[in-house]
């Protein structure tokens, strides 16, 4: 034990002198936004912070992904580094908060509170094997009995019993942001002359998706995507082989297919449209039985 305790010592010296260069002062702002925002999870730019840091938090922040030194629990656990989810919550006047959330399996774990009222923990929602990943993850806090969203976080969706529940996705194991457009090969629906064609765009702050091409005229109101939980709209169409052009109205904003390579300069507009070439079947369509 006491060999073990000099190794710990001798590592918090060393990632010390390390790490002083790091402003422990104004360590909340050297977040960029993109480290939670944008699901990176590891960032080869990733700062490491110390347990103290955290407990001196002046005010709360969405979750966000960390590693730090926890040199009080290093002799319990035997690691010195450690990272996860950094949850916070503002509560000067609260006495309980806890999160509790999917990665958890809704069991509540009790949050800190530090002497400027902020709630604060550390959550390794990768640490249990028994469950698959999720895209996303859902989550509340429980203050002081009562259960509420995430006021930091702006990424919440309706909880289907007249409240909001808040979110945090990641890139491990989570929703894919590259998706983009693609012919199914194997669909229930096919039919002879046409293919399917499943239109994606990820986009999780927006709150309506359309899709424009010249399959429907250029029409915003013809072709309305489905938005996921994990932030991806969805919709499919058929359509028969050829070459398309096409955009995404979100937000009443026409965008490119974000991840589709293919890309026009429309003759009619001069505007920049994603590119379709949907191929003719090679093989036989096989009559598929649909479940009623």
């Amino acid at each position: 034990m006491v060999h073990k305790a000099k190794a710990v010592a001798l590592l918090t010296l060393i990632l010390t002198f390390a790490l002083a260069a790091e402003d422990a002062e104004d360590w909340i702002g050297a977040f960029r936004s993109v480290d939670y925002e944008e699901g990176e999870e590891a960032l080869p730019e990733e700062k490491i912070y110390y347990f103290w840091q955290l407990e001196n938090l002046r005010k709360a922040v969405p979750p966000r992904f960390i590693r730090f030194v926890d040199t009080f629990s290093a002799l319990k656990t035997g690691k010195l580094l450690n990272r996860g989810v950094l949850f916070s919550y503002e509560g000067l006047a609260n006495d309980e908060v806890s999160v509790c959330g999917e990665f958890s399996h809704w069991q509540c774990v009790s949050l800190q509170k530090n002497d400027k009222g902020i709630f604060y923990g550390v959550v390794d929602i990768h640490g249990d094997q028994l469950y698959e990943a999720k895209p996303a993850y859902e989550y509340k806090f429980k203050v002081d009995g009562i259960f509420t969203h995430d006021p930091e976080n702006s990424d919440t969706v309706e909880d289907g019993e007249g409240s909001l529940v808040s979110r945090i996705a990641f890139r491990e194991g989570g929703p894919n942001k590259q998706t983009s457009t693609r012919v199914l090969e194997d669909s229930p629906y096919e039919e002879k002359e046409f293919r399917t064609v499943e239109f994606r765009i990820y986009q999780p702050q927006a709150e309506s998706v359309s899709l424009i091409g010249d399959f429907n005229h250029w029409d915003p109101e013809s072709d309305f995507l489905i938005k996921e939980r994990n932030g991806t709209f969805r919709v499919v169409k058929k359509l028969k082989p050829g070459e398309y052009q096409y955009n995404f109205l979100v937000d009443g904003k026409i965008v490119v297919d974000t991840y589709n390579p293919l890309t026009v300069l429309r003759e009619d507009t001069g505007e920049i449209s994603s590119a379709l070439l949907v191929p003719t079947r090679t093989g036989v369509l096989e009559r598929k039985k649909i479940d009623p």
